[in-house]
């Protein structure tokens, strides 16, 4: 673990201070969350800031008014490898500042303070998925855009992007979506030489084993056995471990991520499942052989969710097509999709963009699934 550089808190004359988060602000922290998103539990904010393995501190910037927190720019700490180096970044989300406090430059005050935190170290640079409106401020501040993932989405019930509450169309739109999955199943070669085992308990030291078989060159989280334990127990998913053996020897994993969640009109609950990661994250002719054994005890397992997704990738496109898997890049699902663009910085903000040689700018020199993106 490794520690910041210590800050001065700013007293602005407006009233506003911008200052390092500490223990004793987490009530205030919790409650200015709850007004602006409900529903967090208590130990999520444990697991996501305070029990981050890969800073000694929580990297969380506040903004007190009077007493009180009105704003926060908080931040999830990975470790990254690229190539055989390794460095430590920072993901913001869960950017906030209370409706009574908006347009007094809070988020730009913040985001210096935490740079200026930073400059020495540790943290090499940032990476985000913001919202559009974030992306904006982000981007005149200096960040720039990497790209936009691309996510691979098999709809299982077609009502969670019409959004609408009609029992009969829901109904007949899922058992159209049945039909059609199912004929995109036929042919499908799954071999019966592939044993899958699904794990009550994430098998972090097998996952971690996978991994180290074939780690990218490209950007990504570095998955040891510290990285598995700490990522999947996240409190607000439920986290499901399958393994794949071949000849009796493990070559392939794969973690997903179940949640129940509103319509985008919030007329209704589903359920998404994510295909959280897979390892090894490059393909061999072994893991490739066992993928489809793997997708298919996932599908099997989630049949009751709304969309199974996959991001990046991690698993060939041919194998997601034959599973009825589209990319959200195209038709049909690009009109209905929300973009995922990636933006990105160096700490501090006019340092080198390289990463062991990778320009962080190029989305093609990452290679993320969702355990990169801090809400899943």
């Amino acid at each position: 673990m490794t520690t910041k550089a210590l800050t001065t808190a700013r007293a602005a004359a407006d009233g506003y201070t911008i200052r390092w988060y500490e223990p004793g602000d987490r009530e205030g922290f919790m409650a200015l969350h709850d007004r602006i998103w409900p529903g967090f539990p208590d130990d999520w904010f444990d697991w996501k800031f305070a029990d981050n393995p890969y800073l000694d501190e929580a990297p969380v910037v506040v903004a007190e008014y009077d007493g009180e927190i009105v704003g926060a720019r908080p931040n999830l700490a990975f470790q990254m490898r690229a190539g055989d180096t390794h460095h430590v970044a920072l993901q913001s989300g869960d950017t906030m500042v209370d409706a009574d406090h908006r347009r007094k430059g809070l988020f730009s005050r913040m985001s210096q303070h935490l740079f200026e935190g930073y400059a020495d170290g540790p943290p090499k640079f940032t990476f985000n998925v913001p919202n559009m409106k974030t992306t904006g401020g982000m981007v005149k501040q200096g960040f720039e855009i990497a790209g936009e993932h691309t996510t691979y989405h098999r709809v299982q019930d077609p009502a969670t992007y019409a959004g609408r509450d009609n029992r009969l169309a829901r109904t007949l739109g899922k058992a159209a979506a049945t039909g059609y999955l199912g004929t995109r199943r036929r042919g499908l070669d799954v071999p019966s030489e592939v044993t899958v085992t699904r794990h009550a308990d994430i098998p972090s030291r097998r996952l971690a084993d996978l991994y180290r078989r074939r780690p990218p060159n490209e950007i990504h989280a570095f998955r040891d056995e510290q990285f598995f334990e700490y990522r999947f127990s996240n409190p607000r998913w439920e986290y499901t471990a399958y393994t794949a053996r071949l000849g009796g020897r493990p070559v392939a994993g794969v973690v997903t991520a179940t949640q129940e969640t509103n319509s985008w009109d919030s007329a209704y609950s589903y359920t998404v499942t994510k295909v959280a990661d897979v390892v090894p994250l490059v393909g061999d002719d072994e893991r490739d052989r066992a993928l489809p054994a793997l997708l298919e005890r996932v599908l099997a397992d989630n049949a009751d969710s709304a969309v199974v997704s996959v991001r990046g990738e991690s698993i060939p496109q041919s194998t997601l097509a034959k599973f009825g898997f589209h990319s959200d890049q195209r038709l049909p699902l690009r009109p209905l999709a929300t973009p995922t663009r990636m933006v990105v910085s160096p700490i501090p903000l006019d340092d080198d963009w390289r990463v062991a040689g990778r320009d962080i700018r190029d989305l093609s020199n990452w290679r993320p699934t969702f355990v990169e993106h801090n809400t899943t």
